[in-house]
């Protein structure tokens, strides 16, 4: 099909979207949601559980279709893209990071980076060399060659933020990625979020914490799936 493309303003924009499931009632996950998020932004998206903030990262990582309105990604409308075409907007454009790190048990920090290329058109022989890269840009090079259950779960989350990055997404989306973490590891990784986006990484934060949200220069609360409150971090 012909794709639409309009004028690369932003990483992501979301134009009256709404999301429904069916059920008896139906439930509104997301009511006329419409923001956009700027290439090299730093967005926080706060909510307590069931404002519709998981939903929402479902849409924006293009794993959900909305049940109305435009999701644009780096200026593509993708409201009209099969699921092979969807699939290949998120493998080129989204990098994930979850609570959990989802990293494979018998793969070295460098293999489980080296994955994260695997649905890209990364040529297979620079991978290697590119997966050492990122690992270097987190600050794990002297763990490329560590197994998960060797590492700390601030040193995986580490490895699983290289994965996201080490395809050059348009953005990484991240999910609670403090959640499983202690007060130090914590810190760690968002500073590390924010070295990122301070050398040009697009960030959009998906966290139920005020604290870890504040870290963002903007955040966008949720409530009941409409946007209840915009604010903008202060000396930024």
């Amino acid at each position: 099909m012909t794709e639409t493309k309009h004028p690369e303003t932003s990483a992501v924009e979301l134009i009256d979207v709404s999301k429904t499931y069916p059920g008896t009632p139906p439930v509104d996950a997301l009511s006329n949601i419409s923001m956009s998020v700027s290439t090299g932004e730093f967005i926080g998206i706060v909510g307590a559980s069931g404002s519709g903030k998981s939903t929402l990262l479902h849409v924006i990582g293009t794993l959900t279709r909305p049940t109305s309105g435009s999701l644009l990604i780096n200026g593509l409308e993708t409201s009209g893209l099969s699921d092979q075409e969807l699939s290949g907007v998120r493998s080129k454009n989204v990098g994930f990071i979850f609570q959990d790190f989802f990293l494979l048990p018998g793969f070295t920090a460098l293999e489980n980076v080296e994955n994260g290329l695997l649905y890209s058109t990364f040529p297979a022989s620079g991978r290697k060399d590119r997966a050492r890269e990122i690992l270097d840009r987190v600050g794990l090079s002297n763990r490329a060659h560590h197994l998960p259950n060797e590492m700390s779960g601030g040193e995986q989350q580490r490895v699983a933020v290289a994965r996201a990055l080490v395809h050059k997404p348009a953005f990484v989306l991240a999910d609670e990625p403090t959640g499983n973490l202690d007060s130090s590891n914590t810190a760690a990784v968002l500073e590390l979020l924010i070295g990122l986006n301070h050398e040009g990484t697009t960030v959009i934060l998906i966290t139920h914490d005020q604290e870890v949200a504040a870290k963002s220069s903007r955040q966008i609360t949720f409530k009941d799936g409409r946007i209840n409150r915009r604010s903008r971090k202060k000396n930024v």
